[in-house]
């Protein structure tokens, strides 16, 4: 018991953004009306908790040098797979809540339909972004610890990952790199050269394409709604 408290607050400590998020996003939900609907709780507590996410990311983004990326790689490796089929599976989780929110707002009109409808639409969006960034971020990582694992390897061989004209990638490479595979379902110009980076980015592809194709039959009903 004891050892399993401590894996889990060493896995808090590894994500602070990801589970601040977390913790005010269900703080939100507690907090809400009753009178919501359940589905309707779920998705305004995950839009708030992604946003949190989101900012905080992004403050992370913006002031990091390699310096912090490399010592952040390493602070993160405890628990970084298991974050990462958890965040899939709840960006999975809020597809399910947008059908059930739509399904309501057939029964709704004016104002109030619009509001589901609108509630919909951000999470669609607030959801695709949020699985690509938290890829993104354990490419950044995972890219780091393979890095520096394998020192008698030419520098250019190292990390997992390729990026032409590129020698010390940041958080925008990788970025880049995850959000072509979120459009695509697919790699560009990086080149993928190390087996667990190839399993990360199969999930990745897998994941982006089934999300995208959900995304775009929810977008045709909304737009069949709306009509």
């Amino acid at each position: 018991m004891i050892g399993f408290v401590v894996r889990l607050f060493r896995i808090l400590r590894a994500h602070p953004r990801l589970f601040l998020g977390v913790a005010i996003g269900l703080l939100v939900g507690v907090l809400l009306p009753d009178s919501f609907r359940g589905s309707t709780r779920f998705l305004i507590a995950w839009n708030i908790g992604t946003w949190i996410y989101f900012i905080t990311t992004a403050w992370l983004i913006f002031h990091a040098t390699e310096e912090s990326i490399r010592r952040r790689a390493k602070s993160t490796d405890e628990g970084k797979f298991l974050v990462l089929v958890l965040t899939s599976f709840a960006a999975i989780a809020s597809i399910g809540a947008i059908i059930m929110q739509l399904a309501a707002a057939q029964d709704l009109s004016g104002l109030a339909k619009g509001l589901h409808v609108g509630l919909a639409v951000a999470t669609i969006l607030s959801a695709w972004f949020f699985i690509h960034l938290t890829y993104a971020l354990h490419y950044a990582h995972e890219y780091f610890d393979e890095y520096f694992a394998e020192p008698g390897r030419p520098r250019s061989e190292r990390g997992g990952l390729r990026f032409p004209g590129t020698e010390n990638p940041d958080y925008y490479d990788f970025l880049y790199f995850s959000y072509v595979i979120g459009v695509a379902s697919q790699t560009a110009d990086v080149d993928i050269s190390s087996h667990e980076m190839r399993r990360v980015a199969v999930s990745h592809c897998v994941l982006a394409f089934f999300f995208n194709s959900a995304v775009l039959a929810l977008t045709i009903n909304i737009a069949a709604g709306l009509i």
